[in-house]
């Protein structure tokens, strides 16, 4: 047998015992993995283990942040209001608008105003086509690169992690099961709307207000200065952490969304989810960055090299 296939089988083997003794994997999963995926989560494992013992939370937004679901929602606006005879949105315009606008804002800058029974008719003919492109045949989501290994790696290096996000709480449940992360996810710190109790908010509100219960019952358990770090793609999910004084990454799966999280002052922006565990490392490395309101405001530390 070649040397090449004897050294990548290596990792192949050894992943899969590692996985097996944790119970974190399947053996039939562990051997799903591909060896580009078994070098770059081997990769993270060897890096460091900074986040580990540490008691950091690290919580993800879901849509436009870990997965790439903006097509999707884009997709069931356009149709519905197709359907609906409110013409053709601009596609572009509505997926920036994501992550920064809620559903019914979206809604009335494209629809116009609505009353209060037709407008709920219209965001609810949205989000059952929404979730139904998950099942439609040829329909296909990915999640964004890296973002599978860099999870996994965060959460085996002994880091806890939540997600908080303005979508539907079913919604969002649908989205990890589609995509096979939600094992790493504690249930504990993990935040989804309810369309009668949050109805009205902004996303920055409504994030806002997630991050806050999330990061109390965090620091209730783990003391009054363990660390936090939020992760997210929009202004929004800036403004929400800079208001509840934690630490800020942002993810820019483009030039219009690095330009969009930079305007909003951001300074931590990573563009691949493979250069995510060494980041939170070197910000877990400096002894005061303990996201105490005085010392971590969200939008303006920077990383030490």
């Amino acid at each position: 047998m070649p040397q090449t296939k004897r050294f990548s089988a290596f990792p192949v083997l050894l992943l899969r015992l590692f996985y097996t003794h944790l119970g974190c994997l399947t053996k039939t999963q562990a051997a799903a993995y591909n060896p580009e995926n078994i070098k770059t989560i081997m990769h993270f494992l060897r890096v460091g283990f900074m986040a580990q013992d540490k008691g950091v939370l690290i919580i993800f937004d879901l849509v436009s942040t870990l997965t790439d679901a903006g097509p999707r929602y884009v997709q069931a606006f356009t149709e519905v209001c197709e359907q609906q005879g409110h013409g053709t949105p601009d596609r572009e315009e509505v997926l920036s608008m994501l992550g920064n606008k809620n559903l019914g804002e979206i809604t009335e800058r494209f629809v116009g105003k609505l009353d209060d029974a037709g407008k709920k008719n219209f965001m609810a003919s949205c989000n059952k086509a929404c979730d139904a492109l998950l099942n439609r045949p040829g329909w296909r989501e990915e999640l964004f690169p890296n973002v599978r290994e860099a999870v996994e790696a965060l959460h085996l290096r002994g880091a806890t992690l939540g997600i908080y996000t303005a979508t539907r709480e079913d919604a969002m449940e649908l989205q990890l099961k589609y995509h096979g992360i939600r094992k790493e996810f504690d249930q504990r710190y993990i935040r989804g709307k309810d369309n009668t109790r949050d109805a009205g908010k902004t996303n920055s509100a409504l994030k806002s207000e997630q991050l806050n219960d999330i990061v109390d019952n965090y620091r209730r358990d783990q003391g009054g200065n363990a660390p936090v770090i939020v992760i997210g793609d929009s202004e929004a999910d800036a403004k929400a952490a800079e208001k509840s004084g934690l630490l800020f990454i942002g993810f820019a799966v483009n030039e219009r969304k690095k330009a969009e999280l930079e305007n909003a002052g951001v300074k931590n922006i990573v563009a691949d989810f493979g250069a995510l565990p060494d980041l939170v490392d070197r910000l877990m490395i400096p002894a005061a960055n303990d996201n105490a309101r005085q010392l971590a405001p969200g939008r303006s530390q920077t990383p030490k090299p």
